[in-house]
């Protein structure tokens, strides 16, 4: 047990500023741990009170022990009678101006009470709420669901507005004003749920819901067996199922008057609550749970209004389609439950609303209506073989080409000089691999490439590729490629990552786990284990890219990237320009910006990009002397639309494959948090950096630099700024300077030269032991597995 921290309190005051209600319960091997981080909270003036629901382990011991040295803390004991019980046992208690509910075994940031507070004081909030992180003995993570959909960036917010708000509802990381919520009490009947219906109240009757966008709570992910109500609930998912029921009973009278709002919350209660209980139960193999599980859905959704559950898709995406890819298990006994489920929920859906389901999921609505039509669960039957059918054929190809094919190609390489230049960015070379191949193609013998972008391949195409993998001497990668995955080539085989970003700047790889947008550390682990090599374009940025492959760093060449040589052919900087203003005679005369920002969000959201400049304001501040142009991130699939009065000042060259050629025409770039300020610098030419979005981009992407100090350029935050700093013209372009020498360390136009002398040469005589990295070289083959 560690030693108690100093007590912090206040002189010439006698109000309770806050007061922190905490329900317990059998957690002795976590309550000192919360206790501590209270204790060092530094707003002033707060109640503790601590409801023992009934512990019957040391927990009441230990808040005793606290209470008798601290007089903030209040140990108030009872039956047990669950959280709901304990927090209306706390609430009756307190004294605060405001109400701040906190789970015995998460944790506070020292400054969280504080910075709740502050804001509401400041923004005369009625509730204000902070972002939450998840976090076990292995590191932390945010809620990715609270980033996704916007509610750790920082502004007032209100329901009906802002129905993202039904995403977090649970009771803790806000701070409610007391007499918001003086005569709201949890309802002490149900087990799971029993948060919404108290915090939603809470939501309807705020008139100034304010989101401070920063991290002020910790909840656990329990690794030592226990369990948290939540996780229970997934053991027991049919009790849960009636415990939400009856919450969702609850809430619907509080929203019935808009039925937008009540629409928007039931889709976030049938993705969020009802489906992980429901694929709780499909994973039991149990065909009474599951046949109690169809049952109970098939009442529940009987009594939905026919209107409401239209509006509701996630009713059909969940229930059908996703229990259609679950149907393997799936009990056959279970099967017509099942097709009764389906039945009610197609009966009660407009024509429209099936319309729209058969045009995303034709096979899942071919099969459920099939099975409607004909009154039989045989369709059901069908699919699940066939399914396996299709999974099996895929797993013995895979099999066979990973295992045979490629074993073959390694054992017998024959005089293998091949070169294998491979992608997963689309169908065509770009950037590093473009170079190469180019290179290869004009000066050398062209049979040597064997060429893979994305496109589709048949059975035979397959078993060349994965031989041309195994008997390669190179392989060239420049990102994640799937194919390769949990791979090992042949020892004299170099495979060699050369990234799609210079520099170092959002972390990827290994360095990200942990952050919104990063994979686990098994998949990071498949995904690099076959590098031999990586090249990156300067010693400084070594560390971070061994750290996120994975590799020692000797195995990381920094002798630079061969796609900014380009950045030092002036006769191609020349050919280019002329080339766009031949193309587009709206930048004739004129001094071209380019805006390039990368996208956001998770995976399945980057297709879509919100061009947040005010363009039109641009337009006309900006028009006289400057040209705007426009190009999105390569993942952002759906086009900008932009009005007809702006053609004369935008250009939307988002359809352009290579972004360097707009960064050697641009004059000015504006960017966010793009890789490529690292090209641009070599320029030396100005930069903006309009960083609307920070704290909920530095949420959702880790950087390996304090991002504030690091971007070699002003950061704007509104339109209003970059039109300042365009005007005033006032950059350091010395400070550009110092940040392309730091993060190259070669900026002779030479780096394809050095990537082909170390890694395509067939004669290891030629380059065995070359000093590329400025220093002896550490292995007898660099980049190669010894």
């Amino acid at each position: 047990m560690g030693s108690m921290p100093e007590v912090k309190t206040s002189k010439g005051t006698s109000s309770v500023l806050v007061s922190l209600i905490m329900p317990i319960y059998n957690v002795e091997n976590y309550i000192e741990q919360t206790i501590q981080g209270l204790l060092k909270q530094t707003l002033q003036d707060i109640e503790f009170i601590l409801v023992d629901d009934g512990s019957t382990d040391r927990t009441n011991d230990i808040v005793s022990r606290y209470a008798a040295m601290d007089p903030r803390f209040h140990v108030l004991r009872k039956k047990n009678g669950g959280p709901a019980s304990a927090r209306n046992h706390g609430l009756a208690a307190a004294k605060g101006q405001y109400i701040c509910f906190v789970d015995s075994d998460d944790l506070l940031p020292e400054n969280a009470l504080e910075v709740l507070y502050t804001a509401a004081c400041k923004y005369n909030a009625d509730l204000v709420m902070g972002s939450m992180v998840r976090f076990n003995s292995k590191g932390r993570w945010p809620v990715r669901i609270q980033v996704d959909k916007g509610l750790t960036i920082p502004g007032f917010k209100q329901l009906i507005d802002n129905p993202e708000l039904f995403y977090s509802v649970g009771p803790c990381a806000k701070l409610y004003r007391r007499d918001l919520v003086q005569d709201i009490r949890f309802p002490e009947h149900i087990t799971l749920g029993e948060d919404q219906p108290f915090v939603i109240q809470a939501y309807l009757r705020a008139h100034r819901i304010y989101s401070v966008g920063s991290v002020v709570y910790y909840y656990r992910v329990r690794e030592d067996g226990t369990h948290s109500l939540t996780q229970e609930a997934l053991a027991r998912p049919l009790s849960a199922l009636d415990n939400l029921y009856e919450m969702v009973s609850l809430i619907t009278p509080l929203l019935n008057h808009n039925r937008d709002l009540l629409c928007n919350y039931l889709e976030r209660v049938v993705s969020m609550d009802i489906w992980p209980r429901l694929t709780s139960a499909l994973r039991t193999r149990d065909v009474h749970v599951q046949r109690a599980t169809f049952e109970s859905l098939n009442n529940w959704i009987r009594d939905w209004d026919n209107e409401v559950l239209a509006l509701v898709p996630g009713v059909r995406y969940w229930f059908v389609k996703g229990i259609m890819d679950r149907l393997h298990q799936v009990r056959i006994g279970a099967y017509r439950p099942y097709w009764q489920l389906l039945n009610t929920i197609f009966s009660k859906l407009d024509p429209s609303a099936k319309d729209a389901f058969r045009s995303r999921h034709r096979k899942v609505f071919k099969v459920a209506t099939k099975a409607i039509q004909h009154r039989s669960t045989m369709p059901f039957w069908w699919f699940v073989q066939q399914r396996k059918g299709r999974q099996l054929r895929a797993k013995l190809t895979s099999a066979f080409l990973r295992r045979v094919v490629f074993t073959f190609g390694k054992i017998f390489p024959g005089r293998s000089r091949k070169i294998v230049l491979a992608t997963s960015k689309g169908n065509q070379l770009r950037g590093n691999l473009k170079a190469i191949y180019d290179h290869i193609f004009y000066t050398n013998d062209v049979s040597r490439l064997r060429v893979y972008g994305g496109h589709r391949r048949g059975f035979l195409q397959k078993c060349c590729q994965f031989y041309n993998f195994g008997s390669a001497a190179t392989i060239v990668l420049d990102d994640y490629y799937r194919p390769l995955y949990n791979l090992l080539a042949r020892k004299d085989t170099a495979v060699v990552q050369t990234w799609h970003a210079c520099g170092a700047f959002k972390k990827f790889g290994f360095s990200a786990i942990g952050q919104v947008d990063s994979n686990s550390d098994e998949f990071e682990r498949r995904a690099h284990r076959i590098y031999t090599a990586a090249v990156t374009d300067s010693r400084s940025v070594v560390p971070h890219y061994a750290e996120a492959f994975g590799m020692p760093e000797s195995t990381v060449l920094p002798i630079g990237v061969p796609r900014t040589d380009m950045f030092f052919d002036k006769e191609l900087i020349e050919y280019t320009k002329r080339r766009y203003l031949g193309e587009y005679p709206i930048l004739r005369g004129k001094k071209i910006l380019l805006y390039a920002p990368t996208f956001r969000g998770r995976p399945g959201q980057r297709a879509k990009f919100n061009v947040e400049l005010d363009l039109h304001l641009m337009q006309r501040q900006l028009s006289s002397e400057y040209r705007l142009l426009l190009k999105l991130h390569p993942v952002v699939k759906k086009a900008i639309r932009l009005n007809e009065e702006l053609t004369d000042f935008v250009l939307d060259l988002s359809s352009v494959q290579d972004v360097n050629e707009l960064l050697l025409i641009a004059d000015l770039l504006i960017t966010d948090y793009s890789s490529i300020v690292f090209e641009f610098s070599l320029l030396r030419r100005p930069m903006i950096f309009y960083a609307y979005d920070l704290e909920e981009y530095l949420s959702e992407r880790g950087f390996y630099y304090d991002y504030t100090k690091f971007v070699p350029g002003p950061i704007a935050r509104t339109t209003d700024e970059v039109i300042r700093l365009i005007s005033a013209g006032a950059f350091d372009l010395d400070r550009i300077e110092r940040f392309s020498e730091h993060f190259f360390d070669h900026r002779d136009g030479l780096s394809l030269h050095r990537f082909m002398q170390a890694f395509t040469h067939h004669d290891e005589a030629k380059w065995k032991g070359k000093d590329l990295r400025g220093r002896a070289a550490t292995s007898p083959m660099l980049g190669h597995r010894s």
